[in-house]
């Protein structure tokens, strides 16, 4: 890494670690305000991090991280960070937004059932129109209306903020609002750019100051490399699998990554797949994670090439 680069916040772990940090909250509570409309008043002093991690139903089902749970009195907001889209990304947030719906949270007690579940996806992407926000809620189409005007219940707000609109905004040389500066630290990674953008702000400039300390620790530095070389192994398996012309079944394991695995690919297949990364040298342990093979398989693999 050189001397201006930052690992930016469209990284899960540096994502996590800036809006959780105390000195981050005034960041985090205009991006949640300006996103939601929840007044800043509300959330100052009230933001309770919950811990991310689901809770399995099976105990064959892996355990289930989201990015950050926050729980604010009568809501509790999910934020996601999407740094690539893929076939199934969508389907696996609202996974998670399920199991928070039925408050299934490991620690930290359950949520009522009453209180209003929000999610912000902030997409490295784009997905729908030139919108920066857009917000998704249950509506009747014939009409219209919103349920949640008409039922006290526990309807879900889903929000999906385009990250890549606002970068290219900024390259385009096009004058950007406060808050549109404050999406824009997210995907930046030169040092001197966020200094530039952030300057004058004291809470962007909070922000700035926690990304390049998290940049330059030894510890982060190898989950970074671990997340580029797993995105790396990830794009090679689903080239391959285009390539072999294997089913959709399979793709769609593909496309849930190391989290999931390959679990719908066939055994035969999982085994060419670990051939393929041996041949380029890849750890035994990152081919374990990505297929779902043992070591125990993979060597026996290696042993009769």
């Amino acid at each position: 890494m050189t001397d201006n680069k930052v690992i930016p916040m469209i990284y899960d772990a540096v994502f996590k670690s800036v809006l959780q940090d105390k000195e981050s909250e005034g960041y985090l509570i205009d991006i949640i305000s300006n996103i939601t409309g929840i007044k800043k008043e509300y959330m100052k002093g009230n933001i309770v991090f919950k811990n991310s991690e689901l809770p399995k139903e099976e105990n064959k089902e892996k355990g289930k991280t989201t990015d950050l749970i926050i729980e604010l009195k009568e809501n509790v907001i999910n934020l996601e960070m999407n740094k690539n889209y893929y076939e199934g990304l969508y389907d696996k947030n609202d996974g998670y937004l399920d199991k928070i719906k039925d408050g299934i949270i490991t620690r930290g007690g359950n949520y009522p059932r009453r209180r209003k579940i929000i999610q912000i996806n902030f997409d490295n992407f784009k997905v729908f129109d030139e919108r920066i926000i857009i917000k998704f809620v249950m509506m009747d189409e014939e009409r219209g209306l919103k349920r949640s005007k008409y039922v006290y219940g526990s309807d879900v707000e889903i929000y999906h903020v385009n990250l890549k609109k606002v970068r290219e905004m900024y390259y385009n040389n096009s004058k950007l609002s406060e808050f549109e500066k404050e999406l824009l630290l997210m995907t930046i990674d030169d040092e001197k750019v966020l200094n530039d953008i952030s300057k004058g702000n004291k809470e962007m400039e909070q922000v700035v100051k926690k990304i390049s300390k998290i940049s330059k620790e030894e510890e982060m530095q190898g989950i970074y490399d671990i997340e580029e070389r797993q995105e790396f192994i990830q794009n090679r398996i689903r080239e391959y699998a285009r390539e072999e012309g294997y089913d959709k079944g399979y793709e769609e394991g593909i496309e849930k990554g190391i989290e999931k695995g390959i679990e719908k690919g066939k055994l035969n297949e999982k085994k060419e797949v670990a051939k393929k990364l041996l041949k380029q040298k890849i750890d035994v342990d990152i081919i374990s994670k990505t297929t779902g093979l043992t070591k125990e398989e993979i060597k026996n693999i290696s042993h009769m090439n």
